[in-house]
């Protein structure tokens, strides 16, 4: 599969009088894993839902194509099963599973959101906080799921502040910074992946 990249074009968001964005330019690229790293109130949702054409810049312009965001278990509906939420999105019924969704916790709920966004392939994946309360095995599993879909030649972009997930799957990190980004690839440093603590001195340095 080849396709561009998602490209993010001198991005201004204003609320109100208060400047979230101010010039955002960065490129997300297809095959590759990209974290956006950056304190509470960055920016980093508004950025994804804008490339996701879910809000509107005030200036500025985006270029993606095929773009799915899931911003958390909150956003799922409450009613009906797994199996019939799935059959909404013409998923099929993934095994036959008919908890019912109202009975699921919250880590239960964030696993069928992400499955579920996956299994719909889209073209630019979109994750807010990915890694919110899963567990353990539940992280090590999308993390799999993450690098094979990226090496599929998609693009996938995950916000977090989970830095020691980042380290261990991201290709390029953008760290979200006074209203711009930097980013920084994973050959550009040397190494086979990221450091959890060269990107917690990183992310020092933009809070």
């Amino acid at each position: 599969m080849t396709m561009p990249p998602a490209a993010v074009e001198a991005v201004w968001k204003s609320y109100g009088t208060t400047e979230v964005l101010r010039g955002v330019s960065v490129v997300f690229s297809p095959g590759r894993l990209t974290a956006l790293v950056g304190p509470n109130g960055a920016g980093k949702t508004t950025l994804l839902r804008i490339v996701a054409g879910l809000q509107h810049p005030t200036r500025g312009r985006v270029l993606a194509h095929d773009v799915l965001y899931f911003g958390g278990y909150d956003l799922l509906p409450v009613r009906g099963t797994i199996v019939r939420f799935r059959r909404a999105l013409g998923l099929g019924d993934a095994g036959a599973d008919r908890r019912a969704l109202a009975t699921l916790s919250r880590g239960q709920l964030q696993q069928v959101g992400l499955d579920a966004s996956l299994d719909l392939a889209p073209e630019t994946l979109l994750l807010d906080e990915p890694w919110s309360s899963l567990e353990p095995d539940a992280r090590d599993r999308l993390n799999e799921r993450l690098a094979l879909f990226a090496a599929s030649g998609r693009i996938v972009v995950c916000s977090s502040h989970e830095l020691d997930e980042v380290a261990r799957v991201a290709d390029d990190v953008a760290f979200l910074r006074d209203g711009a980004v930097q980013s920084v690839r994973r050959e550009s440093l040397g190494g086979n992946r990221f450091d959890r603590d060269g990107l917690l001195v990183r992310y020092k340095g933009i809070t």
